[in-house]
């Protein structure tokens, strides 16, 4: 039976990185029973990492950290691109202001134009009548008036001389208007040139916000694809692992299996003793009851069947894991006969008991992992005695298919695996 391995790998990261978060102290029975049965499960899961090639776990570690590295990058990105988008609509807005400030300085410096060419022609007028004023005398229109020769002619020239004199008052009103209108104009000036001069600071500020944030986007869109080629790389690598995974797998069962074939022959011969020892009114110490612990640990991983977290394998967890330091002595659960004390495929250095009959059945023990032992191949132990040391830690020599310290502890009954927590 197989599983996707994407759902489990994604699972155990989660787990062995601690993105779950802790449950509260406040549970029921019945939530504390699933919480107590989900860290169970964590437990198990973060140690099929440990009893996988390291290979394969650095594989999915890099796999990992690139997935999580992912998510805030394209973060970034789209953080840093929004305030580029924000920061060019501000560019574009001030250098529309700018233009219609410029255009408003222009039709300014034109109205300015207009009023000091009104006010120079007023000039030239007053200058004008100034003068036919000073060569007449003052009196040039009074004299004009009493010249007339009938009343018709003197209303005529009367009307024309109070027209001139409105005409010299509304030249002098029209100039004083003007140099006032001249006055407000080059202030008007003046304030749109500051604020032109302030936006353009501002857009200086803007255009070398933009600049930076235009750099800060390539970075992070370059750090986004570097990922992107990092998560690759490691896809590549998990399934190239994956394989060889299987591989090695296969040779674990290969020698599981070997090994069970002599067991369970040597379990037939087991029971076939007891029985005439039985038929002849003798008992042997084989036949004691309860096991008892091989090393003084907790149990880390229990017995059973798993999909592994990165291969997608359903497979047999063949043993109970006790999380010992290495260098933690390691004692022979019942009294026996080594048969095999040696490096195998996958378990690392072994040492495998024959305990005879037991509960009428023939029962052999077996120690992986271990860092060394003590004890060679048909040598006769008994209960409790030291039979070598745990091991299982990265790069460690003998420690086989694992990257963390630990007994791995396997009971075989006439031939096959049994849940060593049924003879502890």
């Amino acid at each position: 039976m197989r599983q996707r391995p994407a759902l489990t790998l994604a699972v155990i990261t989660a787990l062995l990185f601690g993105l779950l978060a802790p449950a509260g102290s406040a549970l029921g029975s019945e939530e504390r029973r699933r919480k107590n049965k989900v860290d169970s499960a964590i437990e198990d899961l973060r140690h099929d990492l440990n009893e996988t090639s390291r290979e394969l776990r650095a594989a999915a570690s890099a796999l990992q950290r690139a997935e999580s590295r992912l998510p805030p990058a394209r973060a970034r990105v789209a953080r840093v691109h929004g305030k580029l988008v924000a920061a060019q609509a501000r560019d574009r807005v001030l250098g529309e202001q700018l233009d219609v400030a410029r255009a408003e300085v222009a039709r300014a410096k034109k109205e300015i134009e207009g009023t000091v060419l009104e006010i120079e022609a007023s000039h030239v007028l007053i200058g004008r009548i100034a003068r036919s004023s000073y060569q007449n005398g003052g009196l040039g229109e009074l004299a004009v008036v009493l010249q007339s020769q009938s009343p018709d002619e003197f209303a005529s020239r009367l009307v024309l001389v109070q027209t001139a004199l409105r005409s010299e008052g509304n030249v002098l009103g029209d100039l004083a208007e003007s140099r006032a209108d001249l006055a407000a104009q080059k202030a008007t000036l003046a304030a749109k040139r500051r604020q032109i001069a302030d936006m353009k600071r501002a857009q200086e500020v803007v255009v070398e916000r933009v600049q930076g944030l235009e750099a800060q986007a390539l970075a992070a869109q370059q750090a986004v694809e570097t990922i992107i080629s990092e998560r690759a790389d490691a896809v590549a690598a998990v399934e190239r692992e994956k394989q060889a995974e299987e591989a090695r797998y296969a040779q674990m069962q290969a020698e599981s299996q070997r090994l069970s074939r002599i067991l369970a022959e040597r379990a037939r011969a087991a029971r076939l003793a007891a029985a005439r020892a039985r038929a002849a009114g003798r008992t042997t110490s084989a036949a004691a009851g309860a096991m008892t612990w091989p090393v003084s640990a907790g149990i880390t991983s229990s017995y059973g069947m798993r999909t592994h977290p990165v291969t997608g394998i359903y497979k047999l967890h063949d043993g109970t894991d006790f999380g010992a330091w290495c260098g933690t002595p390691v004692r022979a659960a019942a009294s026996g006969v080594v048969i095999q004390a040696a490096n195998v495929v996958g378990y690392g250095n072994q040492l495998v008991i024959d305990h005879g009959a037991m509960r009428g059945a023939g029962v052999a023990t077996s120690y992986s992992h271990l860092m060394s032992n003590n004890r060679g191949a048909g040598s006769r132990v008994d209960r409790g005695d030291i039979i070598g040391y745990s091991g299982g830690g990265e790069g460690m020599f003998g420690a086989g298919y694992s990257t963390g310290c630990h007994l791995h502890f396997m009971v075989y009954v006439n031939g096959g695996t049994a849940d060593p927590m049924g003879w502890l």
